[in-house]
């Protein structure tokens, strides 16, 4: 009777406990409910599909960092886990919304279309992956296609899985064009935008001079130009390869060198301070002094060293001015029978000059003075300079033109900042309309069962 009564307690406690003797079907848990949105349940399955997709998008930005050489951040999975979360409600809502609205059905040129996309991401993905896997294959045809259709499934990025992401980005957008169908942009709020950016420019600029160059020449537009600048064109005439790799050795050198006269000068600053303190033993004050003139001969070693390498440097770099000096002369010369535009174009070896030229003012500190000293001593436009070295090699340069002061016309950004404020109003319209039906939704959350 006790052994029997024994027997039902044990069992009676491991249904109670769950007991670990109980082998879980993988397939089954996954299948678990973890989020309901609507009524419509969502899958453990699906939920770490998308945890995982943070995961890897995480992995990538921290190779990113200690490819630039940087501390990543460490990780939070739990902010991950919310960001799978949220993108899976997202994804449900915007679902269900097709489904209410009927854009899940595809007509026949829908069809074709997407089956287009599917076809073209996945040739795409089969080169990336011979690219990456197999860049010295001799296989071909056939072959070729069965290899590289092995790495895809090997790597998920089979046609079938293509084709589930880009048959739902698809939808996705169907959706999304429906919402912003109607959005608009009126002229009230391009010309409140146009002033705005006006304003800031002109704020900008007259606390930084210097800023409308910055920005005009590193690909930007402003929208307000101060007094004083000027359109520079230039012919730049680089160091030869062979002169251009010594005199980026020397430098290398005496970067190098400059660092260690400033080690050994910290090093006997640092000990006449160690000196002069007080409550200093006999002991350690004669240990100090012992140390006095070595650290003094270190630095005059670590001067004699850099001084040697700035005579090295000036040496390089005058031969290498000596060696395009012929040719900087022969352009400058021709100036007087050609047009700076075609010197541009036959010989200037500064590959990023914008068309107009560089937009520059005096004492313009961006620049090499040995540019910008020349080009603001020219008086009228179209003169040329005589060349003048530079960090790059020789300088020769053309005063092309005024800069016009004041804000732009309206007319000639009216286009862009019509399609750039559409844009934004379409997105903000998209992310209202979701953040609308999330906030309506009925969600309900079991995240708990993604630790069983």
């Amino acid at each position: 009777m006790k052994k029997t009564l024994l027997l039902c307690m044990l069992a009676l406690s491991l249904v109670l406990s769950g007991c670990s003797l109980v082998v879980k079907d993988p397939v089954v848990d996954m299948k678990q409910t973890v989020l309901e949105i609507d009524g419509q349940p969502v899958s453990k399955q699906t939920f770490l599909n998308n945890y995982n997709l943070q995961i890897n998008q995480e992995m990538q930005l921290q190779q990113m960092y200690q490819m630039y050489g940087m501390s990543a951040p460490a990780t939070d999975y739990a902010a991950l886990q919310t960001r799978a979360k949220d993108a899976v409600i997202r994804q449900e809502l915007i679902s269900q919304q097709a489904v209410k609205l009927q854009l899940d059905q595809l007509s026949e040129e829908e069809q074709a279309e997407l089956q287009t996309e599917i076809d073209t991401e996945y040739e795409r993905t089969l080169q990336l992956l011979q690219d990456n896997y197999m860049p010295d294959t001799e296989l071909e045809g056939d072959e070729l296609t069965k290899a590289l259709e092995q790495y895809a499934q090997d790597t998920g990025n089979t046609r079938e899985k293509l084709a589930e992401y880009i048959s739902l980005d698809f939808v996705n957008r169907k959706v999304e064009t429906d919402i912003i169908k109607d959005v608009t942009v009126s002229d009230e709020e391009i010309k409140a935008e146009y002033d705005a950016k006006v304003e800031a420019d002109k704020a900008a600029f007259e606390e930084n001079p210097n800023g409308y160059g910055e920005k005009v020449n590193s690909g930007s537009f402003p929208y307000f130009a101060p007094e004083g600048y000027r359109w520079v064109k230039q012919v730049l005439i680089k160091f030869l390869p062979e002169d251009q790799a010594e005199i980026d050795r020397l430098n290398t050198e005496k970067s190098d060198a400059d660092s260690e006269l400033q080690a050994a000068m910290d090093a006997q600053a640092a000990n006449v301070e160690a000196l002069a303190a007080e409550e200093l033993s006999d002991a350690d004050k004669a240990t100090l002094q012992d140390q006095t003139s070595q650290l003094d001969a270190d630095v005059v070693t670590a001067q004699e060293h850099v001084n040697d390498l700035a005579v090295q440097l000036l040496a390089a770099r005058n031969h290498g001015y000596e060696n395009i000096l012929p040719k900087a002369l022969e352009v400058y010369n021709s100036a007087a029978t050609q047009t700076f535009d075609e010197l541009v174009s036959e010989h200037n070896e500064d590959t990023g000059m914008p068309q107009a030229g560089y937009a520059i003012r005096e004492g313009f500190a961006s620049f090499d003075e040995a540019f910008v000293k020349p080009a603001m001593a020219l008086e009228n436009v179209g003169d040329v300079a005589e060349p003048s070295q530079g960090i790059y090699g020789y300088y020769i340069v053309q005063y092309a033109g005024d800069v016009v002061p004041g804000e732009v016309a309206l007319d000639s950004v009216r286009e862009d900042l019509h399609e750039n404020l559409l844009e934004q109003a379409k997105t903000q319209t998209w992310e209202d309309a979701i953040a609308k039906w999330t906030e309506d939704a009925d969600i309900k959350e079991y995240l708990d069962r993604l630790d069983n």
